[in-house]
């Protein structure tokens, strides 16, 4: 028997011994039936505050440092950089030569004008890589390479420009037509990882990085674009994928040995234990086998903290568990497109999902796609949040927005869209009533609700309805098309009585007889507290 095959025998052996135990316990997710706060100022002190950044469209170290500056002096302790977005490798790689070979094949450059800039910047020398790791040590940061384990961006345009000449080389690598359950947009296209090029290609490309570059580690982002096998042989494909994994950590182990440090691994995962070994992903059996240092618990693209933090604090055995801060809120107006058309979160909702996060059991947190956010917005936003994020009292005396939205990437499937009526949970880690001195909950419609009777209630209590002053319950960051339309708005005054640390029931509903339904989106519970306490 090879090595190959023992290990896939080995990882076999690891999802039977699994599947052993009962469906409850490998995949029953809920919030923490925790009762009352045990968070310590320790605790926040020495949380891990991750921060991820990319060098897809960088092409001179001017508008590298303008990603790297708005977070100098906070309290992030490790960058998460990406370098290879929508495909394309943006250092100097001897693995993967597009950036050497541009018209190997035909690319529309119309489609894409960062393309031509960042292929430039290679040719003539450049290295983003090597200068995001230079300022990351300058700020005395930890480095972590985030590596996307696929990438459906655009993958619908064949010549778009950054698909590299790996993907555009071999169509026949890709998954192809799948009748199956677990699609995710553009999955024709992406990788197959049962076929054995595929990932001896992303492991090359890896090794590379690790070698020549003194990063602190790896973070495997099968969040990007979660589907890896055909739906027939998703059982072969997690031992498949367990290997892949186990060779990516005795690579670092090698390459960290040389260096006299351990090399992180990490892993950008589905919102739940279940939701990733539904598409092949035994993310247990790795953090078991000792392959991983963290898991980073993520909510794809829109914030949520309905995340199963609860599942894999509970059984992982090694790994650090992260909560990841996304920086969109849910959004009914605007199409996201870019920087003008999206509702970015506000320090408030960051506050928020961190107390939870920590509370539920987190060891720290991970802000995601937080650098799109348009300057001076950024600037502003960070040293807000960002320069004491870490102190106990500023957390707990904070303002805070919880919030429940409208995206199937929470540890309960997908609570919103309702029509008409809707019962959920809502966690709320801040001591109640405690420093709070009011609350707002809000609610949000696809359609306008002008005019529609709607009632609304939190733990048995019906709460009375609320007339705000501002649209939305805090300073937004920015104000542009995405912004709540105040017709699409229902707000309710929450009686401190009725709140609760932990689970809160919430229920809502059109209480008329009118024809016109109402399609609720989105919930969103205001704290607003009381400094001098």
């Amino acid at each position: 028997m090879n090595s190959v095959e023992h290990d896939l025998r080995k990882s076999f052996s690891i999802a039977f011994l699994c599947l052993t135990f009962s469906a409850s316990h490998l995949f029953a997710d809920g919030f923490s039936p925790k009762t009352a706060p045990t968070l310590t100022p320790s605790k926040v002190a020495n949380m891990e505050c991750r921060y991820f950044t990319e060098l897809l469209g960088i092409a001179s170290a001017k508008s590298l440092a303008a990603q790297f500056d708005p977070i100098e002096n906070t309290q992030v302790d490790t960058i998460v950089c990406c370098p290879m977005g929508w495909r394309f490798y943006n250092y100097p790689s001897q693995v993967d030569l597009t950036w050497k070979e541009p018209d190997k094949h035909p690319r529309d450059l119309q489609l894409y004008s960062g393309w031509k800039k960042m292929v430039d910047n290679l040719a003539a020398g450049g290295d983003p890589l090597k200068d995001a790791l230079k300022l990351a040590r300058k700020q005395k940061k930890r480095f972590i390479v985030s590596f996307r384990m696929n990438d459906n961006h655009y993958v619908h345009k064949e010549q778009f420009p950054t698909h590299n000449n790996f993907w555009r080389d071999h169509p026949e690598y890709r998954l192809g037509k799948d009748s199956g359950t677990l699609h995710v947009l553009g999955s024709m296209s992406v990788f197959n990882y049962s076929v054995p090029q595929v990932r001896d290609f992303y492991f090359a490309v890896l090794e590379e990085i690790c070698k020549n570059y003194d990063v602190d580690g790896v973070e495997l982002d099968f969040q990007r674009a979660p589907r890896f096998f055909h739906d027939n042989e998703l059982d072969a494909g997690r031992a498949i994928m367990t290997a892949h994994v186990k060779r990516i950590r005795e690579m670092l182990d090698k390459v960290g040995q040389s260096r006299g440090r351990r090399l992180q691994l990490g892993a950008r995962v589905l919102p739940t234990v279940r939701a990733n070994y539904d598409v092949g992903l035994d993310v247990l059996a790795w953090d078991a086998a000792g392959h991983l240092d963290c898991i980073t618990v993520s909510s794809s693209y829109v914030q949520t903290a309905d995340v199963g933090i609860e599942g894999f604090v509970a059984r992982r055995k090694n790994a650090k568990i992260f909560g990841e801060l996304n920086y969109l809120h849910v959004q009914i107006a605007g199409t996201g497109h870019d920087s003008n058309d999206r509702r970015y979160v506000t320090p408030e909702t960051y506050r928020a999902a961190t107390l939870s996060f920590l509370e539920r059991g987190a060891d720290g947190v991970s802000f995601f796609n937080t650098y799109c956010v348009p300057r001076p917005e950024l600037k502003k936003l960070i040293s807000d949040l960002l320069t004491h994020f870490k102190d106990f009292d500023t957390l707990k005396c904070s303002d805070k927005l919880y919030t429940c939205y409208a995206t199937p990437a929470t540890m309960f499937g997908r609570v919103f869209p309702a029509r008409n009526e809707k019962s959920f949970e809502m966690f709320i880690a801040d001591e109640l009533p405690g420093r709070c001195k009011n609350a707002i909950l809000r609610f949000e419609t696809k359609a306008s609700c002008k005019g529609v009777h709607v009632e609304a209630w939190l733990n048995g209590t019906k709460l009375d309805a609320h007339t705000p002053d501002a649209v939305e319950l805090f300073p937004p960051v920015s104000v542009n098309k995405a912004s709540p339309k105040p017709e699409n708005l229902k707000y309710f005054s929450v009686p401190l009585s009725a709140l609760k640390f932990g689970i809160n029931a919430v229920t809502v509903k059109k209480t008329d007889n009118t024809r016109q339904p109402c399609n609720f989106t989105a919930a969103e519970l205001a704290l607003y507290m009381n400094r001098a306490n």
